[in-house]
């Protein structure tokens, strides 16, 4: 299984297959980590996956079940962290940063929580990145009328519905701004329990900052 198919389980959670892309890591000011952090350490499991987080990097675990849900077999296999798969810290949030196929990041953004929860956050809008401060959108591909199209602006004009493919973001977003941009996405959760939680937007609770 290819590392990017890995570690989409644990913060790339989305349902679409649209992709924000950065040229620079984030946030500003991060600190690229070598080892994974302790206080990320711990294991949470769903019904189909799992997920382990240790001085070996992200495991994850593949879990097949019969059709009345007792486990016939578990698989894992371990990503470590290298020049594709890195880490940045800012106070309490980490960014997974990703590249695979592209030559861009993708990331995910895991934030501590005082009771030992793990909130991830993780989005393909890309209006949610359009208006951050410090952060430039130099192309954006989309879908129109069956063929691909490269953009420098977003939510272009056609005939028919374009369907975004992905965009991709210059520069670097200061702490407070990504906090902000976290404020209107919904979380998963990896409770302290070892369970995940998959919150609705209707009753998404928003992390207060440290």
């Amino acid at each position: 299984m290819k590392l990017f198919t890995l570690i989409i389980g644990l913060v790339f959670i989305v349902s679409s297959c649209a992709h924000i892309y950065f040229i620079e890591p984030q946030p500003k000011g991060g600190e690229r980590l070598y080892e994974m952090p302790k206080e990320l350490y711990g294991e949470w499991y769903g019904t189909s996956n799992g997920w382990k987080l240790n001085e070996n990097g992200i495991t994850i675990a593949n879990i097949k079940t019969d059709s009345v849900g007792n486990i016939l077999d578990t698989t894992y296999q371990t990503a470590p962290l290298s020049d594709s798969l890195r880490i940045y810290k800012k106070k309490d949030l980490y960014v997974v940063h990703l590249k695979d196929k592209s030559e861009y990041w993708e990331i995910g953004i895991l934030k501590t929580m005082g009771n030992g929860d793990i909130y991830t956050y993780q989005s393909s809008d890309q209006d949610k990145f359009a208006s951050a401060k410090g952060l430039k959108l130099e192309e954006a591909t989309y879908k129109i009328n069956g063929k691909r199209k490269i953009v420098k602006t977003l939510n272009p004009e056609a005939d028919e519905s374009a369907h975004f493919l992905n965009a991709v973001f210059s520069g670097q977003m200061k702490l407070k701004t990504l906090r902000k941009v976290l404020k209107s996405l919904t979380p998963t959760i990896f409770k302290a329990d070892g369970s995940i939680y998959e919150e609705d937007d209707s009753d998404q609770e928003i992390p207060t900052e440290n």
